[in-house]
């Protein structure tokens, strides 16, 4: 199968043109404008209805990411973005290294990868770019590595690259080489339906050295509730998307596309969120962008403040402290709730309280106690005089010594004897002539 082009993509090459139009409405006034804002609300129904999450969620999601930013920015973290290339822009000055371009393409799109660093890692505006996008974890730093090779207008080359049995190598290969680059974050903006023995060691070698992989949300091929690679395989953090009431809605009923399946652990915000593409140009980006963006910026801050926390304590995290848990404390479409920040950092704090072994409960015998209501008594060994041992041990040797001797003395008179024989001096006379008896003659 190739690798599946999401959608969300289309609609995000076509931002800045959207942009300028709405610019353009502004200028010719306000009632234009309003006007503009009533189809952009029409053209997007929030998908939140029916989720179980309020219209209050919005206000509840800001307090918990402002209370989280307090207690770290991400710090010391670097997320490994397997994406298209990362072009420099000022507001990830000095905090993205260049990786390895598995996907080389002379002209490729940069759009991708640099749309969602400044999402997950953007430090706001800045002297050279008054447009900055502040991420979900600003104190972060990116690992780029390119996986994905598009074109200028936004389409994938359906090249090489992209058929099955090579992609699954090259994210194999890049998922590697976060690992062993410094990548406590390794987020995989690419998936397929099916797998390989690659992909699959390559995602347990990232667990291995305690990395956090997260998925890419998006199904394939409009099958929602079949399952995708990286995606599902275990200890993959895959998560779907909820536009909140309230917010600028995704601008696109494509982009709102989500798995539906047991991969998804939490699910985030795809509302419309300010982004800043190559050039430092302003970008409106949505849907899975806006998704990710929370994910791996959550999963950064709990990383910064807990570097040895295990990808499975990070998961554990991430869905006890969800919000509005659905009816049955999960399902497919939201997993166990939407992203809570600060909760989680929390979860995490308590988790890394946990002792190696258990506590024990009521009625549980400590480990130093006896089963029985005697003690035992003492155990006495017996003493023998070290001057008998003494003679005792000189008795062995001595009978081991003579022994030895008879059997050297015994064997040494069989020797003699044979010598004796062989030489003549115990000669044995001839038997007597036997004669017949005379009656017989």
């Amino acid at each position: 199968m190739l690798i599946r082009l999401r959608q969300d993509r289309l609609v995000l090459a076509a931002a800045c043109v959207l942009s300028a139009i709405v610019a353009a409405i502004v200028a010719a006034g306000p009632a234009a404008t309003a006007q503009a804002a009533r189809v952009a609300q029409a053209a997007s129904a929030s998908p939140a209805a029916g989720s179980g999450i309020p219209a209050s969620a919005k206000d509840q999601l800001a307090s918990e990411m402002t209370a989280a930013l307090q207690l770290t920015d991400g710090h010391g973290v670097t997320i490994a973005l397997l994406d298209t290339p990362v072009s420099p822009i000022s507001e990830l000055a000095g905090k993205v290294t260049i990786g390895p371009n598995y996907a080389p393409m002379a002209g490729a799109s940069t759009l991708d990868g640099t749309i969602t660093a400044s999402m997950i890692a953007g430090s706001g505006e800045t002297t050279t770019n008054p447009f900055g996008t502040t991420g979900r974890a600003p104190g972060a730093r990116i690992l780029s590595e390119g996986i994905l090779d598009y074109s200028s207008s936004g389409l994938l080359v359906q090249n090489k690259y992209d058929s099955s049995g090579a992609w699954q190598g090259v994210v194999a290969q890049a998922i590697r080489y976060a690992a062993d680059h410094g990548a406590s974050v390794i987020v995989v903006g690419e998936a397929g339906g099916t797998n390989s023995l690659a992909m699959d060691s390559a995602v347990a070698y990232a667990i291995s050295k305690n990395a956090v992989v997260i998925g890419t949300s998006s199904p394939v091929d409009g099958t929602k509730s079949d399952f995708e690679y990286p995606d599902s395989l275990p200890g993959v953090i895959n998560f779907s998307g909820t536009a909140l009431s309230g917010l600028p809605p995704p601008q696109t009923q494509a982009s709102q596309e989500y798995v539906t399946n047991d991969s998804v652990l939490i699910t985030a915000p795809d509302n419309q969120l300010d982004a800043t593409g190559p050039g430092n140009q302003p970008y409106l980006a949505w849907g899975y962008f806006s998704a990710v963006s929370w994910v791996a910026g959550t999963v950064a801050l709990i990383k910064s403040l807990y570097p040895q926390i295990s990808p499975a304590m990070v998961a554990t995290a991430l869905a006890l402290s969800a919000s509005y848990h659905p009816a049955g404390g999960y399902n497919t479409t939201i997993g166990y709730g939407l992203i809570n920040p600060v909760g989680a950092l929390h979860e995490a704090a308590s988790l890394m309280k946990l002792g190696a072994t258990a506590k024990p409960g009521p009625g549980v015998v400590a480990a130093a106690a006896r089963f029985s209501r005697t003690p035992p008594g003492v155990i006495r060994a017996v003493h023998h005089s070290t001057a008998k041992l003494a003679g005792f041990g000189g008795a062995i040797v001595v009978g081991a010594v003579l022994l030895v001797l008879g059997f050297w003395l015994r064997a040494r008179g069989r020797r003699a004897r044979a010598d004796q024989l062989s030489s003549g001096g115990g000669a044995v006379p001839p038997p007597a002539e036997l004669t017949a008896p005379p009656e017989l003659a």
